[in-house]
């Protein structure tokens, strides 16, 4: 009896998994707010920009080596570090610290591109494959745009590597935070070649199982996936989700989908799933038909925009020219910039930071006073509303306290900075500010703590050498010390190696500069004196 009543319970969370009706836990449930999608069909590429701005940093924000140097010249898809490449062809202009779009506003070390005029948008570097590889994604800067800007070629090989074989490939294509609508462009503008992309990723990674899992109020993109999979049929799973803020996280949507939690820093593919998002399941297909990943699709949208707009747009572009090019004017009014939305997002303090991969969204929003900071009333409003259910309250005592342990203790590498836990806030508390600076001195800290073991490895490696040179130096010693105690004449041989060591060696140029004394000498060159005879004999005597 009791193993029927298990079943029907796991057949009952099959079914409901499958209907795309499992709740997440917390989260909110925000009006619609899509702005800028696209009524004609097609979707706008910007300008090229007079300078692209290429960060020297990969998704862990570790710095990368550059492999150009400033005059050189490059091609559009060539490699300029590992995992970056130039998204357009032109020329190298400095390599300096620029603005890049994070929380702390804080500089970082750039490649400076002054791209050629004459170009198309997108071109292909390399020949079409017949299947998806890891290494043509690494070759085409393949990252995730989900975000995170993962990169999808370690993802790949995770997938292929892992402990279980992979059972769920899980199309993310779930954008429920306000003001963000890239995602939904997409499917409405490339729906036939996004199921090309899915049937390429199913075959690349002999899946069980696909899922797309999109919100039911994307009427106009669910229409356009129905259709296409009509043109193209495929086995695949069109989940449709409640619109419930932040459904898109990939744990959270992990959970709602196979009903797997995983904790945190575990990767999916240890249980066999495989999590990408729809716009990096686009750039990996169009990798495989030879195209480098040099763009993506941004909504811009808010205040002193004549409409809001999602326009792809090269990386490396700075804002400024972003904004100018979708009609912001600065004489429209004081207003703040605000990348990757309103709730997880940031604002700028510099424009002229680029557009990178996790560049989703750019908003401008008026300036308005921030609301004073109350003390924390212990009402449990943010851990209601949590979507990793985590107690930010509790959390928040430990970020402002700098201390680390108790932040990681109560969840610090858990939070995904969803902002949540602000918007319901009766204290006007940042928790969300706190939570990210929490983070980046945690990542601070173990950068240190590599950069120290490192050091630590360089020392014992020397003092390795130094013992191993004296250790040779005493073996020399005492080789000496053991053939002078054999010698039956140690002053003769003393003297034998001290007349040796006098004895001028003949060097290559010594010798050919010695004549031989098999060579003919030279004959005297003739004088202009005239010859004389014999002189005449004395006959005196």
């Amino acid at each position: 009896m009791a193993l029927a009543k298990t079943c029907m319970k796991w057949l009952s969370l099959a079914a409901r998994l499958r209907s795309g009706r499992t709740r997440l836990h917390g989260g909110l449930r925000l009006p619609r707010n899509k702005p800028g999608l696209p009524v004609s069909g097609a979707i706008r590429s910007l300008a090229l920009p007079p300078q692209l701005i290429l960060p020297l940093l990969d998704y862990r924000r570790d710095v990368l080596t550059p492999r150009v140097q400033p005059g050189q010249q490059v091609e559009a898809g060539q490699r300029l570090a590992p995992g970056l490449i130039a998204t357009a062809r032109g020329r190298v202009v400095a390599i300096e610290a620029r603005p890049v779009i994070h929380p702390s506003g804080k500089s970082a070390l750039c490649i400076v591109l002054e791209p050629d005029a004459d170009q198309a948008h997108e071109t292909a570097c390399h020949e079409p494959l017949s299947s998806l590889t890891a290494e043509r994604l690494d070759d085409c800067g393949v990252q995730g745009l989900g975000g995170a800007a993962f990169a999808t070629a370690d993802k790949l090989r995770s997938a292929r590597q892992g402990d279980a074989p992979l059972q769920t490939l899980l199309i993310n294509a779930v954008e429920c935070e306000p003001q963000i609508a890239c995602d939904e462009a997409l499917l409405m503008c490339e729906a036939a070649a996004i199921i090309n992309a899915i049937e390429s990723l199913m075959q690349a990674t002999q899946c069980r199982r696909c899922v797309l899992a999109v919100e039911n109020d994307k009427t106009a993109a669910i229409d356009a996936i129905r259709h296409a999979l009509q043109e193209h049929p495929l086995d695949l799973e069109l989940v449709l989700l409640e619109p419930v803020y932040p459904a898109g996280a990939e744990r959270s949507l992990i959970r709602r989908i196979t009903g797997l939690s995983l904790p945190a820093g575990e990767r999916p593919a240890r249980h066999g799933i495989l999590s990408v998002n729809v716009a990096t399941a686009l750039a990996a297909h169009r990798a495989q038909l030879g195209y480098p990943l040099s763009s993506r699709v941004v909504t811009v949208s808010g205040e002193g925009l004549p409409e809001p707009v999602n326009v792809r747009v090269r990386f490396g572009t700075p804002v400024a020219e972003v904004l100018r090019q979708c009609g912001y004017s600065a004489a429209s009014g004081n207003h703040r910039i605000r990348a990757n939305g309103p709730l997880s997002g940031f604002d700028l303090p510099s424009l002229q930071a680029p557009v990178t991969a996790s560049t989703n969204c750019l908003g401008i929003h008026p300036v308005e006073s921030l609301p004073a900071v109350l003390p924390c009333i212990r009402c449990g409003a943010c851990e209601e509303v949590c979507p990793e259910q985590l107690l930010p309250q509790q959390l928040y005592w430990y970020a402002q306290a700098d201390d680390l342990p108790g932040s990681r203790r109560f969840g610090l590498d858990s939070c995904i900075t969803c902002g949540c836990c602000d918007l319901v806030c009766p204290s006007s508390i940042p928790l969300t500010q706190s939570f990210r600076h929490a983070r980046d001195a945690q990542r601070e800290q173990a950068r240190q703590e590599r950069m120290a073991e490192l050091s630590l490895q360089r020392y014992q490696a020397r003092e390795q050498r130094l013992q191993d040179r004296a250790a040779a130096r005493e073996e020399k010693r005492r080789l000496a010390k053991a053939q002078l105690n054999t010698s039956r004449d140690p002053i003769a041989d003393a003297l034998a190696r001290a007349r040796n060591r006098r004895k001028p060696h003949a060097s290559p140029r010594n010798a050919a500069s010695q004549p031989s004394a098999s060579a003919p000498r030279p004959e005297t060159p003739a004088t202009d004196a005239p010859e004389q005879d014999n002189p005449p004999e004395d006959r005196s005597s």
